[in-house]
């Protein structure tokens, strides 16, 4: 455990119990007169043995007090937080489509629960390609017919990937049925927008920021086209174009065949057309200065989050902050008590008599 002390500047007023002790130690004892009373030579009492007691409680008071004041601390942790980096909102689909099958890693699942899981290694890391995304902001939002958002931006990527994990597919008919691939991205740049407006709010009052956004993107996941929602995608890109977010559009599956999906009650399958459409979300995406791929399975999306990664890679400057816990309280409290207990002493026991 690493030991420090905040203000060693106060061992300087040590000097004070130290002079009360020297001027107590070599100052010679005045003569002890007592006319008449030769017969008591010889006699000791308890209450000269400590007459110094009270002189020395005050000085251990004072040296308790200056050692309180140095401040003593003890490591408890330590945070790195980023100085700069990338704001990232994932926005995923969560239509019924989403329920298709996809290869994973040998085995095959729902294409939501692909997403889900390479997300979690995109913010995470998983050890190989993707080393995570520590320095960001990142935020979620999913959408079917309508657009929500799960998770604010924030440095704390468990609590997305959480709420990731935490996402169900939503049924098929309406009014939660549908793709508002538009209404997912306007929001999006709603979110990102906003983080930056309070980050320049608060420089413009004088408070130093603790974060700044070198660059705002939107990951847009979905496996089909745009037929809900208020907001068609193309106007949300124009929104996202003016206000510096870059569109990443990532297509999930499009073979143009027949996929086979759940029914409302879980084994009923229900074919329905595989298509994504590629046009538009090309057309999105190069209007923002993003670009569009196509996964076909885990590692195909794998690979697509690596690219991201490298293009929105910064070089990031980290600040970090050492968390200390104060030992002053304990310390203050003896000192008190010390001197309480000699003034108890000076005033009672061993009270000086004219």
């Amino acid at each position: 455990m690493s030991f420090q002390y905040g203000s060693s500047w106060a061992f300087l007023l040590l000097i004070v119990p130290a002079a009360l002790l020297a001027a107590r130690l070599f100052r010679a004892p005045p003569p002890l007169v007592l006319p008449g009373a030769s017969h008591l030579a010889g006699f000791s009492s308890l209450r000269l043995h400590f007459r110094a007691l009270p002189l020395i409680l005050r000085a251990a008071a004072l040296a308790m007090l200056a050692i309180a004041i140095a401040r003593p601390q003890t490591l408890t942790g330590r945070v790195e937080t980023s100085k700069e980096g990338v704001a990232i909102q994932i926005v995923i689909d969560r239509s019924a489509s989403m329920g298709a099958p996809m290869e994973f890693d040998g085995r095959s699942l729902e294409r939501i629960e692909v997403v889900k899981r390479v997300l979690r290694d995109f913010l995470l890391g998983d050890g190989k390609t993707l080393k995570g995304r520590p320095d960001d902001l990142v935020g979620l939002i999913v959408f079917s017919g309508f657009a929500d958002t799960l998770a604010p931006l924030v440095h704390n990527h468990d609590i997305v990937v959480d709420m990731a994990m935490s996402t169900q597919l939503a049924p098929a008919a309406l009014p939660e049925g549908g793709t508002a691939i538009g209404d997912g991205l306007a929001l999006a740049a709603a979110r990102l927008k906003s983080a930056e407006e309070q980050i320049q709010k608060r420089a413009k009052a004088g408070i130093p920021p603790d974060f700044k956004i070198k660059s705002k993107v939107i990951v847009l996941l979905t496996d089909g086209e745009h037929n809900r929602g208020e907001v068609l995608p193309e106007d949300a890109a124009a929104i996202a174009a003016e206000w510096g977010i870059k569109i990443y559009s990532i297509g999930i599956g499009g073979t143009g065949g027949v996929v086979f999906i759940r029914g409302a009650d879980g084994r009923q399958r229900i074919p329905i057309r595989d298509y994504v459409d590629e046009r538009t979300l090309t057309a999105i995406s190069q209007r923002t200065g993003g670009k569009y791929w196509n996964a076909r399975n885990a590692e195909s999306l794998r690979e697509i989050y690596a690219e991201i990664d490298r293009l929105e890679r910064v070089s990031v400057t980290s600040q970090r902050r050492t968390i200390y816990e104060e030992k002053f309280p304990p310390l203050a409290l003896a000192s008190l008590w010390l001197l309480a207990a000699e003034i108890f002493l000076s005033a009672t026991l061993l009270r000086r008599f004219p």
